[in-house]
């Protein structure tokens, strides 16, 4: 190998066309490139090379001209190519590509994450050392500034607002409480009690946790919730989360119960599904049950961090869709009875799918484990040495992870959870995600 010649870069970075056909760069320098492909070609009409530029995001082809076919070797299964390139527009990015990329594994091999971030995608990493002392000083300090002046009536009179009770604190408050005062005092120990938004009535109670299965009420407790909500006169979703193999019959149980109760009393619930096998466990009982796809299952790209990925503000129209805007998707749904879905308010536009919809609000999930880490933390002081919880002490009763103050994150339950305020501060925002069908608001103060 030459001493400018670099085996093996990654194909994200560079990448070789014979004929419009992609071939594996074994290879590379800037007079030299070598390239691997399954059969031979009888004539080269084009070779081009494209190059990903790092300070600009993007790719740039470079078209070949000036080249010779120096080296031929047939291998077992694949055919070698080497080519003896005289051109300045690919010696020089080339030389650019090594470059960059030399600083890329450096940085990766001997950086710290803030370094590297920083260096690569301009990330404030002075500021990931700035953390709230406690956690209801970082609440209080995000539900400032919120704007409660500009608020159309009408468009707040057209949408149902909703309370996720999704951890035994909030299942015991509920149970002390009629719905009013519940509402006053949730709303008041998240800040956000003159907000104008959230005068309306209660109207919906969201019960159980999409995200750990330890947070699911305990039998008699739901029962009991379910029961007072019908005697408030409250429409009830009911959420699971994923359903792992040895939770399947424990899932089945409660479904039958809650379906028993559901047609004794003649009420019809939501059911928020997170996994595709519970489909199996509650065919044949839609005539008492609603099914709404869970926000475990519409996956999208959601993190604060996004907003430093290079091409983040280029992009920003593919970001706001995903496989719910897919019309064969959204068959495959409605034949399993699922016309509602999840959403969360991200800190971008979202494409809503067609129908009416509900919105998460102002919390967002970025990470969900199976194996918590507050448990692997709170046990082993290690959040890497995770493991199946079945005995859960609840320590996320007492405990969050903090993360800096600019991401406004949080760690709690099995889950990462993000901020977003945008709904909170921008009525004309809530009135475009009305007008694309979202007609339900949900609030979910962590």
């Amino acid at each position: 190998m030459g001493m400018e010649e670099v085996e093996f870069l990654p194909s994200g970075i560079l990448t070789c066309l014979l004929n419009d056909r992609e071939v594996r760069i074994l290879k590379i320098s800037p007079k030299k490139l070598t390239v691997r492909l399954a059969d031979e070609i009888d004539k080269i009409d084009c070779l081009k090379v494209i190059f990903y530029i790092f300070d600009e995001g993007r790719y740039e082809e470079v078209i070949i001209k000036n080249y010779n076919i120096i080296e031929k070797r047939k291998e077992e299964f694949s055919l070698t190519y080497v080519f003896s390139i005289e051109m300045d527009e690919y010696s020089n990015n080339v030389r650019n590509i090594f470059k960059n990329y030399s600083t890329y594994v450096r940085l990766k091999a001997f950086g710290d994450d803030n370094e590297f971030s920083k260096e690569m995608v301009g990330y404030p990493a002075e500021l990931d050392y700035e953390f709230y002392k406690y956690y209801l000083e970082q609440k209080r300090d995000w539900m400032s500034g919120l704007n409660y002046s500009e608020w159309n009536e009408n468009i707040i009179d057209s949408i149902e607002v909703a309370i996720a009770l999704d951890n035994d604190i909030l299942y015991k408050k509920y149970m002390n409480k009629d719905i009013r005062s519940f509402k006053n005092d949730y709303l008041k120990e998240n800040f956000v009690d003159n907000h104008k938004l959230f005068q309306k009535d209660i109207t919906r109670l969201y019960i159980g946790n999409e995200f750990c299965h330890n947070l699911f009420p305990q039998m008699k407790m739901l029962m009991n919730m379910m029961q007072k909500a019908k005697e408030e006169e409250l429409q009830i979703t009911l959420c699971f989360t994923y359903m792992r193999e040895c939770y399947i019959e424990k899932t089945r149980d409660v479904i039958d119960k809650v379906y028993n109760w559901c047609d004794e009393n003649n009420v019809v619930i939501e059911i928020i599904v997170n996994d595709f096998g519970m489909l199996k466990l509650v065919e044949n009982k839609t005539n008492c049950f609603k099914l709404s796809l869970g926000v475990l299952l519409n996956k999208r790209k959601k993190d604060p961090r996004y907003i430093y990925k290079k091409g983040y503000m280029e992009n920003k129209k593919l970001m706001s869709e995903n496989n719910l805007n897919s019309s064969i998707f959204n068959k495959f749904l409605k034949d399993y009875k699922i016309q509602r879905y999840e959403y969360e308010s991200c800190g971008y536009k979202i494409s809503i799918a067609e129908g009416y919809h509900s919105m998460h609000i102002p919390f967002y999930q970025t990470n969900t484990s199976q194996y918590c880490p507050l448990y692997a933390m709170c046990t082993t002081m290690d959040r890497g040495n995770q493991k199946l919880v079945t005995a859960c002490p609840k320590y996320c009763n007492d405990y969050v992870f903090s993360y800096p103050k600019h991401l406004k994150m949080v760690g709690r339950y099995n889950s990462l959870f993000a901020f977003d305020d945008t709904l909170l501060k921008k009525p004309k925002e809530v009135e475009y995600y009305i007008n694309s069908g979202i007609d339900r608001f949900v609030l979910n103060f962590i």
